[in-house]
């Protein structure tokens, strides 16, 4: 049945409400899956979590979602579930709409749709994917509130909560029922820039003792020089995981860590589920917001939220790391429906 939705807000409502879904048919299957205990997130259970997801905005009054569209068939198995949809079982779900444009097969894909998700109007973007999906979102989202969910191998950014409640969360959001300035935080973000190049990561940047990308995936701490991250939670898994178990550092804290590897302390850390790897960490100081620092490595690989993406050399300029405190709006969750508990938002 569907529930009542109060606003406790005086937020200006979309005459439709409506949320977008950028539903990564890649992430969960890169080669992680073959050197660690990691299982394969599959397109099926990914469909599966949009079913609990719909149900979620259909009651509290979302009418419409905007897909993506992707060549792997996600979106189809989508379309057919809610074809299929039988609402005296499980409610009311809103209306879908897969986005019409040329696929390219990368992460492009997901920075389209959100460009386009965000000038149709609109009120929350979830994800599903890694942080590699959660990034390119980001970039491309404005401050449209996005809510990650895990279904990638490298996972720190994205958040483990049943689809259900996470559909709640995102509507009452994108309703205006809970205001964004409660129910939301801004997330931090890594500028990364060599030569004319500028990128952005979510959570780690990492310099690669290596000449070339070759498999994107890091993997291997023998490899990794230097480490620069926006947040540290003990109990991530990742490259994040290094920096957190010499100097922990929370989402929300107004700095974030610089790590040089090399002899020093030796730290036991999950860089992927089921891989623990000894790695040895010679430096660790807080990263505050601000200038760029340059980093001391003078050649290698530049590898972004844990995937390799870009080679530089010894004849140009080093690399430069720079936290930011302007990153996306993201929805925590948990405060939403705190918010909603305390405003009697979900009573009838």
């Amino acid at each position: 049945m569907l529930v009542v939705v109060r606003p406790y807000t005086h937020g200006v409502r979309m005459e439709v409400p409506c949320v977008g879904l950028i539903a990564n048919p890649a992430s969960g299957h890169d080669m992680r899956r073959l050197i660690s205990g990691a299982s394969v997130f599959t397109n099926t259970e990914k469909v599966h979590v949009v079913r609990r997801l719909f149900s979620g905005l259909g009651a509290v009054g979302v009418a419409r979602v905007l897909i993506m569209p992707d060549g792997a068939g996600l979106s189809l198995g989508i379309s057919r579930a809610a074809k299929q949809h039988r609402p005296q079982l499980t409610g009311p779900w809103p209306e879908i709409e897969v986005l019409e444009f040329e696929q390219r097969n990368t992460a492009m894909d997901s920075m389209i749709a959100a460009r386009e998700m965000v000038a149709r109007g609109v009120g929350a973007i979830v994800v599903l994917g890694g942080d590699g999906t959660a990034r390119a979102v980001a970039s491309a989202c404005g401050d449209t509130p996005m809510l990650a969910l895990s279904t990638g191998t490298n996972n720190a950014f994205g958040i483990t909560v049943d689809g259900t409640v996470a559909g709640l969360a995102a509507g009452l959001v994108s309703t205006s029922a809970c205001a964004v300035a409660e129910a939301c935080y801004r997330a931090k973000k890594l500028i990364v820039r060599h030569g004319e190049r500028t990128e952005t990561a979510l959570v780690d940047m990492a310099i690669i003792d290596q000449d070339r990308v070759g498999a994107r995936a890091v993997w291997d701490p023998d490899v990794v020089r230097e480490l620069a991250v926006t947040f540290a939670e003990p109990h991530a898994v990742g490259l994040s995981a290094i920096a957190a178990a010499v100097s922990p550092c929370g989402r929300r804290e107004p700095s974030g860590r610089l790590l040089r590897m090399g002899d020093g302390r030796t730290v036991l850390a999950a860089l992927a589920p089921g891989l623990m790897r000894l790695v040895a960490v010679a430096e660790h100081a807080a990263l505050p917001p601000g200038g760029p620092v340059e980093l001391s490595t003078s050649h290698g690989v530049i590898a972004l939220d844990g995937e390799r993406e870009m080679v530089f050399h010894t004849d140009g300029p080093r690399p430069t790391v720079e936290l930011s405190l302007c990153g996306p709006l993201v929805i925590d969750v948990e405060a939403t429906m705190a918010l909603s508990s305390e405003h009697g938002l979900l009573v009838r």
